[in-house]
């Protein structure tokens, strides 16, 4: 673990100043950046919780002094200093702290990669939360604790271009990550590693699509005609490398978009199961309540603090 962080003086507060109070609607935490911004770090020291709450923006929780306990959609994440936890963009979670202790807390704007390729699969990595600890991620776990600590010498320091820089940062250990997760799989293992490669193209080309015409009624062959492989051979290469069905996939995304359109009130419920691909609102509310756990008028109601119709 790199201790460059202990040399440096850091101003912690000037960075901040101009934060004045959270912004909740519902439990939507809104205004989170500075602004022309979209990255926020902050030199927590706070011994209060955070209730229950949820944002757009990817958080990161870096303990350096105790402790910190996080409950991500009712499950508890016991983070210990030097640990690094990945909380993705609108999960629902709640920060326990100690009595004493410090911790970084980082906010990005994930909308920044968007445009970058490969970016639905690294959505997909993203898309639970990730706890990276010392034993588990032995061995990335130096080189991307050292990339944090020089994130928030950055940030702190104000060095020129550092939104710039930092975002390479983050590039980077996004890449460490996915790499490191995709080679503990052990997928295609039967394959010659130019083959895994035009694997790994043609699949990521497929999830692309999907993600940018989840609307539309995509079928099965229609997605493996796009991938060049036969309806048999598509199907199982999409199970072993997404770790679920191609319906499952798609299903999946359009749920995701609908949570993120639940949010806003200026569209009804009606009209978000149909912008989002599903052929009624009967088969939506079906399928939400399935994979949710409620209904989607009982999400909005929670989500976005209005109550429901």
């Amino acid at each position: 673990m790199n201790t460059s962080t202990k040399n440096i003086s850091l101003n912690y507060y000037k960075q901040n100043t101009d934060y004045t109070n959270r912004v909740l609607e519902g439990k939507n935490e809104k205004y989170i950046f500075p602004k022309d911004s979209s990255i926020r770090i902050w030199h927590n020291e706070e011994n209060y919780d955070y209730s229950t709450h949820w944002h757009n923006a990817l958080e990161i929780i870096v303990p350096v002094e105790n402790y910190y306990d996080v409950d991500i959609e009712n499950k508890r994440y016991h983070v210990q200093p030097g640990d690094i936890l990945f909380i993705p963009p609108r999960k629902s979670h709640y920060l326990h702290a100690p009595q004493s202790g410090k911790r970084y807390v980082c906010l990005f704007d994930m909308e920044f990669f968007a445009s970058s390729r490969g970016y639905s699969g690294i959505v997909e990595l993203f898309d639970d939360y990730i706890h990276v600890t010392p034993i588990e991620y032995a061995p990335v776990y130096n080189e991307v604790f050292d990339i944090f600590s020089q994130i928030w010498n950055e940030y702190f320091l104000q060095t020129e271009f550092y939104e710039f820089s930092i975002y390479s940062h983050l590039f980077r250990i996004i890449t460490i990550l996915s790499r490191y997760s995709l080679n503990q799989v052990h997928m295609f293992v039967d394959s010659t590693p130019s083959k895994r490669k035009e694997y790994f193209d043609k699949l990521n080309k497929v999830v692309e699509f999907v993600d940018t015409n989840y609307m539309h009624n995509i079928t099965l062959d229609e997605a493996a005609a796009y991938s060049g492989f036969c309806k048999f051979h598509f199907s199982r290469l999409f199970k072993e490398y997404m770790g679920c069905t191609f319906y499952d996939y798609l299903t999946n995304q359009r749920i995701k978009v609908t949570e993120m359109l639940l949010t806003h009130n200026e569209l009804s419920i009606t009209d978000i199961a149909l912008l989002s691909g599903f052929s009624s609102i009967s088969t939506f509310n079906r399928i939400f309540k399935q994979k949710k756990g409620c209904t989607p008028g009982e999400y909005r109601a929670l989500f976005s603090g209005v109550p429901e119709q």
